[in-house]
């Protein structure tokens, strides 16, 4: 058979075998045809054929990112990244210039990543400092954990909230000493702005689903869980998503999970009516509780800098709990934020509660981030069939270790055994890993790197955060290609370089298996292929 694509390397990585191969793989149209010795590789090599030899550069698997708000990411490569601003006004004339330098000059000004731990006085920022540059534009920036949202008068003039507007469930509007907003909102109260300012045309959404798999292609993205729900309600159209798949323009696979909590008759319907080989409608999502360094996830001991204080739930967790045996007997894999441990249990005792109901499926339901979890908790994972969906980013949150905020707010004791890779890993035989992009970015080498070094930045701590956690470059490439295709149950056809399996492949400059650690942040695809066709060339 003659092949539409050869691609040759001493370096493949199939993501069954613990080591890369001197070999090749062989794509015909959207499968692979051939994986094996390179000696074998004439036999797929015709006149037509476009072969790729990269001697040392390591072939693998696209990476599968399991956790990734779609739009956001977008809105992400398109919007103003306030992640370098060292203080309140540098933000505030950051989003000015940004404003001055784009064609749009009316309308919402978005932006994303500021985060007041960071600046030189560590305040939390307040409409005023933007009033100045906006009296008239309303301004919707979200914070780096996209927990908490920064907006000046005119947001909330739109959104209608005065000095009377009660704090929505799970949510607060920071307040002065006159009960006035002061233009910080956290957690659920982010969505009483979000639902004017992240409201967008099906052009729009199209533009910005293009940023994201542009940025996708260039760093070997081909497959990406899509989790929908945000404070204000759903964020993707889906009739969008399946606009684009029908006409082609999908370069990356979607895995949609929208709102656990919405009409489950309607998301069934949308199950069936979307279902291809680049869309799938088969998981759920819902937040549990917020994160640790705000105090509002949940913990079953309280926060060690706030006495008596434990965390917040987000949601009606009664609803959640009932939800969950629904949506697992109509074979919806459910995802659910957690990142304190009170909350992780929670989600455990609801998906042990659905199967002892229902009996076991086809349901892979998940517990994303996973950042603080009791010891006697993370054997029920393989206990109970749940996947660890992990970003390991996250640990590295703080560009030092010393700036680190989680010593602070949960102890060291505590601390010290967050993000349990390795353990979370041995309980389930795999994990699911991600970017959780716009809270970072989506590089997979900033992902892969936490996840074998568990170091900041800066180098310490010495030996790794928590060193006996850390994963291998094997289980960290395994758990980031077949792990997130076993989560969404497409392990037979994605995640690993096997014939007949999409062909789904990245060309990485270097073999991450022999490089030093400190290199891996520096390597760079040079070649995604993704339904067999060429999505980037470096």
């Amino acid at each position: 058979m003659n092949a539409d694509i050869v691609i040759k390397s001493n370096a493949v990585f199939d993501s069954i075998k613990e080591k890369p191969f001197i070999g090749f793989v062989a794509i015909k149209g959207n499968r692979i045809a051939g994986v094996g010795d390179t000696g074998d590789a004439e036999n797929f090599i015709g006149p037509e054929t476009k072969v790729y030899d990269c001697h040392n550069r390591l072939v693998m698997p696209g990476f599968h990112d399991s956790h990734t708000h779609l739009l956001m990411a977008g809105m992400f490569q398109s919007y103003v990244n306030l992640l370098n601003a060292k203080s309140e006004d540098e933000a505030a004339r950051m989003v000015k210039d940004a404003a001055d330098d784009s064609e749009d000059k009316d309308g919402w000004i978005i932006g994303f990543s500021w985060y007041h731990v960071f600046w030189e006085n560590r305040t939390l920022p307040t409409k005023r400092s933007l009033d100045v540059y906006f009296p008239d534009r309303p301004v919707f920036l979200v914070n780096a954990e996209a927990h908490g949202a920064w907006v000046n008068s005119k947001a909330l003039e739109i959104a209608g909230i005065t000095k009377d507007t009660p704090d929505p469930f799970g949510g607060e509007i920071a307040r002065d000493d006159n009960g006035e907003a002061t233009g910080f909102l956290y957690e659920s109260a982010l969505g009483l702005v979000g639902k004017y300012a992240l409201v967008f045309s099906k052009e729009k959404e199209k533009e910005l689903i293009q940023a994201y798999m542009n940025g996708a292609a260039e760093y070997g993205i081909t497959s990406v869980n899509d989790v929908q729900p945000y404070f204000h309600g759903n964020m993707g159209n889906l009739e969008v998503y399946s606009d684009m798949d029908q006409k082609g323009e999908l370069s990356v696979r979607i895995h949609a999970a929208p709102d656990l909590l919405g009409d489950l008759n309607e998301i069934e319907e949308l199950r069936e009516k979307f279902r291809s080989e680049r869309l799938r409608i088969e998981m759920l999502k819902q937040f549990l509780d917020g994160v640790s360094t705000t105090h509002t996830a949940l913990v079953v001991e309280e926060y060690t800098d706030a006495p008596g204080n434990f965390g917040i739930s987000l949601n009606d967790t009664e609803a959640i709990k009932n939800a969950i045996p629904e949506a697992h007997k109509r074979g919806f894999s459910v995802k659910l934020h957690s990142c304190g441990d009170q909350s992780a249990r929670m989600a455990l005792d609801y998906f042990e509660n659905a199967i002892k109901l229902h009996g076991k499926n086809k349901c892979r339901h998940a517990i994303e981030h996973v950042e603080l979890i009791k010891e006697e908790d993370i054997i029920r994972f393989g206990e109970l069939g749940i996947i660890p969906s992990v970003q390991p980013e996250h640990l590295a949150l703080t560009q030092t270790f010393d700036e680190n905020p989680y010593p602070v707010t949960l102890g060291k004791e505590r601390a010290d055994k967050t993000w349990p890779f390795k353990s979370l890993y041995q309980s389930a035989g795999i994990l699911a890993i991600g970017s959780d992009c716009p809270v970072v970015d989506n590089n997979p080498f900033l992902e892969i790197y936490r996840a074998v070094t568990r170091l900041h930045n800066d180098g310490k701590p010495e030996g790794g955060w928590n060193p006996t956690e850390k994963l291998t470059m094997y289980e960290t490439l395994r758990c980031y290609t077949y792990g997130s295709a076993y989560g969404v149950n497409r392990e037979e056809e994605l995640g690993t370089l096997e014939v007949g399996k999409f062909a789904d492949v990245v060309v990485i400059d270097r073999n991450l298996f022999e490089v030093d650690a400190s290199e891996i942040m520096e390597s760079k695809v040079v070649l995604t292929i993704m339904d067999g066709v060429v999505r980037f060339e470096r």
